[in-house]
């Protein structure tokens, strides 16, 4: 089928050429040679025989660089996939950069708010010790019943800070005029207190 469409496009391409060439009369001193060229009789004698093998005609649709076309077609979605991460991890990069530096800001902040509430504390803390060693003073000057019945009246912060800032000796006195469950409560909030401040 495919060799019967070749060869009738051919022939009707040759008889265009020789109707061309006739109109401008170049082929009147041929005209002869052409009409025995292009008889009917001639073309049925000359007929070509079925036996005769011709090379097959190559399909144009069959195509050797498929695969390198098919290759191709992949690495370019494979770039721009590539290229779609890499903008992607570079937004996140920014994203991240501006990140870290609101973090780093938050913290300056809060260490110079912890600056600032040390020194608070610290003051506080300074006044409070002068406080506490002004009251053990005067603790211990009362006598032990009395200071110890009042100690046990005060909230127990208060009398485990009064205890640490008296002489060993008196405390010791007045831990006899204490009652017991209360004495056990100071000893856990002396106990505690000493574990928070700095040696």
């Amino acid at each position: 089928m495919k060799r019967t469409l070749v060869a009738i496009q051919i022939g009707i391409a040759v008889i265009l050429i020789v109707k061309v060439l006739s109109l401008g009369g170049i082929l009147n001193n041929c005209n002869t040679s052409l009409e025995s060229f292009l008889s009917v009789k001639k073309a049925m004698a000359a007929a070509p025989e079925k036996n005769i093998s011709t090379p097959p005609v190559k399909d144009i649709t069959d195509d050797g660089l498929q695969k390198e076309r098919e290759l191709i077609k992949a690495l370019e979605v494979k770039q721009t996939d590539l290229e779609s991460r890499e903008s992607a991890i570079k937004a996140e990069e920014i994203r991240l950069a501006a990140l870290k530096k609101e973090i780093m800001e938050k913290i300056e902040a809060l260490q110079n708010l912890q600056k600032q509430l040390a020194t608070n504390l610290g003051a506080d803390s300074e006044e409070t010790v002068k406080k506490y060693k002004n009251l053990a003073k005067v603790y211990e000057a009362a006598p032990p019943a009395k200071a110890g019945s009042m100690l046990e009246k005060l909230d127990i912060k208060t009398a485990a800070g009064i205890i640490m800032n008296m002489k060993r000796d008196k405390a010791g006195i007045i831990w006899g005029f204490i009652d017991t469950q209360k004495a056990v409560e100071i000893t856990k909030e002396i106990t505690r207190t000493a574990k928070v401040l700095p040696e």
